[in-house]
């Protein structure tokens, strides 16, 4: 059958401010495509199996970051040793990260629409490939625990967009001054063992949080991974590697120098696979920005399949 394949995450939130994106997007693509909603993770495999049967060339996403690794989870799991569909991301979320990440700009009508017009030959259209990061089952691009996740937690609390997102950052440096002990309850080192590619590298690490990412910018754009293009069988790791009450101070001059290595605190490497387990048996993470808990405090980091994503 081929042809466009759409999934809409009716619950994102920005989905949500406008109800009518679906039904549009339905009506945009018409004869060459279909649309599916998606409520639920079981919906996520359900269509999956169906897109699979129908064969379709394109798969494009309506949903913020986390909907994406989400679908594409399920996809990776349903087409198994199969070639994926090519990936449009149609910016349907409130940060947008991968979609910052791969140049893509616009409303999802708007993307769709010149998406159509590359089907038709009006327009041009640039693949790029990204390697994929697999944490406990799951696929994105950018993965945080400790710090990080409780951080997001916080965020999706108050439920606001980016500027909600800054002005917790500068919450974080207000807690500092004057909460100290709001502070010391989000910001804390932790012990983790930690292995490189199967080696003892860094066995015993103390840290505020770690990350890792297949994607140069962080959300809002903060380019953290530089050196994660250069290869599409590694991803970057990055650890906060000071202490509590420093890091409103350090961090911003450890950032100063974005290359692997140690400095004022920051480590970063490139790798493989990481194995990060928790001294204390808990670890809480997020993936995309969706949040999760690591079974025993333990967890596998390893890039996983390489996605084709088109740019319109």
């Amino acid at each position: 059958m081929g042809g466009i394949g759409i999934i809409t995450n009716p619950n994102s939130k920005m989905n949500k401010m406008v109800p009518t994106r679906g039904p549009l997007l339905g009506y945009i693509v018409g004869q060459f495509g279909t649309l599916e909603v998606t409520n639920s993770v079981d919906d996520l495999g359900r269509v999956a199996a169906l897109f699979k049967e129908q064969a379709i060339e394109i798969l494009a996403i309506n949903g913020g970051d986390g909907t994406i690794s989400r679908t594409l989870t399920a996809f990776i799991h349903a087409y198994g040793s199969r070639e994926l569909p090519k990936i449009l991301v149609l910016r349907g979320g409130t940060m947008n990260m991968l979609a910052t990440n791969l140049g893509i700009r616009g409303t999802p009508e708007e993307i769709l629409v010149r998406m159509l017009e590359c089907q038709s030959g009006v327009r041009n259209k640039e693949v790029r490939s990204l390697a994929t990061l697999s944490v406990g089952g799951q696929y994105g691009f950018l993965f945080g625990n400790a710090l990080v996740a409780r951080y997001l937690a916080e965020f999706y609390k108050n439920k606001s967009g980016a500027i909600g997102s800054l002005v917790q950052v500068f919450m974080i440096y207000f807690n500092w001054i004057f909460a100290p002990r709001k502070y010391r309850a989000l910001v804390k080192n932790e012990g983790y063992r930690v292995l490189f590619d199967g080696y003892d590298v860094q066995p015993q690490v103390r840290s505020l949080a770690m990350m890792a990412s297949t994607v140069e910018r962080m959300p809002l754009g903060a380019r953290l991974f530089p050196e994660v293009g250069s290869s599409l069988s590694r991803f970057q790791y990055f650890s906060m590697e000071m202490s509590a009450g420093s890091l409103p101070w350090r961090l911003p001059f450890a950032l100063l120098r974005n290359r692997s290595g140690r400095f004022f605190g920051k480590v970063t490497r490139m790798a493989s696979k990481v194995f990060i387990s928790s001294e204390n048996g808990q670890q809480p993470y997020t993936l995309d920005g969706e949040l999760f808990e690591a079974p025993a405090g333990r967890l596998v980091l390893e890039v996983g399949p390489v996605v084709q994503f088109l740019v319109v």
